[in-house]
């Protein structure tokens, strides 16, 4: 009998071994018990569940392709009496020329940069629109703004590091502006970055951040939210009210299906980052010899947007400062959102005002970045109709068509016309058809007084359809 057992349990090992691995490293580690824990099967196959997975994958790319560029790496620049001495360039151009497959490397590197900027910022639009901040995810999304800050510092700090002419003018113009920040901070921050001599020793510093102190603080950060995520609250579960109850309580182990589907995603992501850098193979630019560059130099795209507001002639004679306090405050109210927007209510067409904001912000983003592109590097903005058109035209078109829309929509039935403060009583997706069955009834005049008072006394929901 004992030789029985024994036979069978060999051939379940044989049979999958590499389950049997995994139960022997949770068994080991107590991984499942930390952070491995088993999650909703709502999220499978969901991607955009995964999106702040897919932004750690792209953190991981880049630390193993920045590892790769730092061996050939020299982080010196010294200005000589004749010119300068641009190490740094140099190397960066032989990895490019010289190194076995550094084109291909520095190349995913920075559209990996690019990459992770952009994968950041849909994460928070996404948590923004479904309401993700809310109770009890308000200190998870604080952490999640603070991991957006540390990655565009990192492509700011990376941005200086092959030391061609467009990265020098353009970290030269981000270093300067931390100094039209009022008292101490305007004195400590500049110093800090710069060092005694420009660039000579901010070249140094910056790539002391953006290889020791950045990635440590990314990782003490990260860590914290995915202790939250996986211990604390889970991942937010869907904002349809009306969705089976059954696929939001039912969980999935990590092995075998959230291992493959995680895999799966890097696997498309390395395969989607080597493409891209195949094709579109970098250069090392125009080496930096010293000197001035003028004024005509943009910054990388994720920054393009802040060179207008900071140069735009509607803020006082400070205007520097002005527009710094403007991007300041608006970081500020994004972080702080969790107290403003304070009804429990998560689903887009519950929150209509404040997501037609949120909407606003990011149109506004997008024009200036595109204004940008479009125009010279002047001082200030030239005419007050160009600024009318971007700062004024722009997002108040955007609010209008916004209200226009939620207006003739079925959630403008379903929610009285309010636009705040609505309680999540009703379940939208359950009473949807009903509602735009009212609305094209009152459209032909054949149910006008009765159509708010037959929907109202549908907006209850059963107990058990609230939201958990």
């Amino acid at each position: 009998m004992v030789g029985v057992v024994e036979n069978s349990k060999s051939s379940e090992k044989a049979s999958d071994p590499i389950d049997y691995i995994w139960r022997w490293i949770e068994d080991r580690t107590g991984l499942k018990r930390l952070i491995l824990k088993p999650q909703p099967e709502f999220t499978l196959f969901n991607p955009h569940y995964w999106l702040g997975a897919l932004a750690v994958i792209a953190f991981a790319f880049q630390a193993v392709t920045g590892f790769l560029l730092m061996m050939n790496y020299v982080p010196l620049y010294r200005t000589l009496p004749t010119g300068a001495d641009n190490l740094a360039w140099e190397s960066v151009n032989n990895i490019i020329h010289n190194v076995p497959f550094g084109s291909l490397i520095a190349s995913m590197h920075l559209y990996g940069a690019y990459a992770m900027v952009m994968i950041a910022f849909v994460h928070l639009v996404r948590n923004f629109l479904i309401g993700g901040y809310k109770k009890p995810r308000e200190l998870m999304w604080i952490l999640g703004i603070i991991l957006g800050f540390i990655t565009l510092v990192y492509a700011f700090t990376g941005y200086l590091l092959p030391m061609n002419t467009v990265s020098y003018g353009a970290t030269s113009v981000g270093v300067q502006l931390a100094s039209y920040f009022p008292g101490w901070i305007g004195k400590v921050v500049p110093s800090l970055l710069k060092g005694a001599v420009f660039p000579d020793d901010t070249l140094n510093r910056f790539f002391a951040f953006h290889v020791v102190l950045l990635p440590i603080l990314f990782i003490l950060v990260l860590g914290a939210k995915i202790g939250l995520v996986f211990e604390a609250h889970g991942a937010s579960g869907p904002v349809e009210v009306s969705v089976d109850r059954g696929p939001r309580n039912r969980k999935v182990n990590w092995y075998p299906r959230l291992i493959w589907y995680s895999l799966g995603l890097t696997l498309i992501y390395f395969a989607a980052l080597l493409i891209v850098s195949a094709l579109f193979p970098i250069s090392a630019g125009t080496e930096y010899t010293g000197g001035s560059l003028g004024a005509n130099i943009l910054p990388d795209w994720y920054f393009v947007w802040t060179d207008i507001v900071l140069r735009a002639s509607f803020f006082s004679n400070q205007y520097v400062l002005d527009g710094l306090l403007t991007m300041v405050g608006v970081i500020l109210l994004l972080t702080l959102i969790p107290w403003v927007d304070r009804s429990p209510a998560r689903h887009p067409a519950q929150r209509p005002l404040i997501n037609i904001l949120f909407i606003a912000l990011i149109g506004e983003l997008f024009a200036l970045t595109v204004y940008g592109y479009l125009t010279t590097t002047a001082l200030e903005i030239a005419s007050a109709g160009e600024i009318f058109e971007v700062f004024v035209f722009v997002p108040l078109t955007i609010v209008l068509l916004g209200l226009v829309i939620y207006r003739f929509s079925p959630a403008y039935v379903v929610n009285k016309g309010k636009l705040w403060a609505i309680k999540p009583e009703w379940d939208y997706a359950g009473i949807k058809q009903e509602a735009e069955a009212a609305e094209a009834l009152v459209s032909t005049n054949l149910y006008k007084g009765e159509a708010s008072a037959d929907i109202g006394g549908k907006l209850k929901s059963n107990p058990e359809d609230k939201p958990a």
